[in-house]
């Protein structure tokens, strides 16, 4: 009679373990790279959709190529978020925490790309922006939500930070600051997955500088816009 070769139970057990240690190292890898590349893809879209709905606004009011209209620096952000919604196709208007479904579970933070040290100089963080002003809702469940300046022109002196999120300082340890100058009118922050995870800068979450004639990426290092 032949013998016949076979792998015996211990040597498939073995191989089976390898193929799972091996899947578990690079699954979720694989899985973060997948999801990241839906965002950047609901990114390009958010982009598209908010850009519309400001050239909309534009040629309602009559001031094609002036943002100024909509984001008008005498009025608050509630008002100018409210009459931005009307621009997007089937947005809702929300109070954070308030109305219906659509509404609820607002609240919530977003971590900066990177860790990034306290302005007074006392520690690394990771938290973000907490969202608590009024926004718009779009029918994907990208929100919306805008932070109306009150003027066309503004000074501030501010912490100056290195490229790593550390507080900047000089051969003595005394934290540097830097004049800042800004000429945009409106910040519009969005998150392209609603409170769904990772909310995070640079990844679901990003900002926009809205100017007299045009909408831009900006802002610090950590909420850098990456489509």
């Amino acid at each position: 009679m032949k013998k016949l070769n076979a792998f015996t139970l211990a040597e498939v057990l073995i191989t089976l373990g390898i193929i799972g240690v091996v899947a578990a190292m690079t699954l979720p890898a694989l899985v973060n790279k997948y999801k990241d590349k839906e965002l950047a893809t609901r990114t390009r879209k958010a982009v598209s959709a908010i850009q519309q709905a400001a050239q909309l606004a534009q040629n309602a009011y009559g001031t094609p190529g002036d943002n100024s209209s909509l984001f008008d620096i005498t009025k608050e952000s509630e008002e100018v978020t409210q009459n931005f919604a009307k621009y997007f196709n089937g947005a809702k208007y929300c109070e954070p925490d308030t109305g219906g479904k659509e509404c609820t579970g607002l609240h919530y933070k977003i971590k900066y790309s990177t860790k990034t040290e306290d302005s007074t100089g006392s520690g690394m963080t990771n938290s973000g922006k907490m969202y608590y002003s009024p926004r718009i809702v779009l029918n994907d469940g990208t929100i919306v939500s805008v932070d109306q300046q009150d003027s066309d022109y503004s000074v501030s002196e501010d912490t100056k930070y290195n490229e790593d999120g550390s507080v900047a300082k000089d051969e003595d340890g005394n934290i540097i600051t830097q004049i800042n100058t800004s000429t945009y009118i409106a910040i519009i922050r969005f998150d392209v997955n609603g409170n769904l995870s990772p909310n995070q800068f640079g990844r679901d979450a990003f900002q926009l500088l809205v100017y007299k004639d045009k909408i831009v990426p900006g802002g610090a290092f950590f909420t850098a816009l990456k489509v």
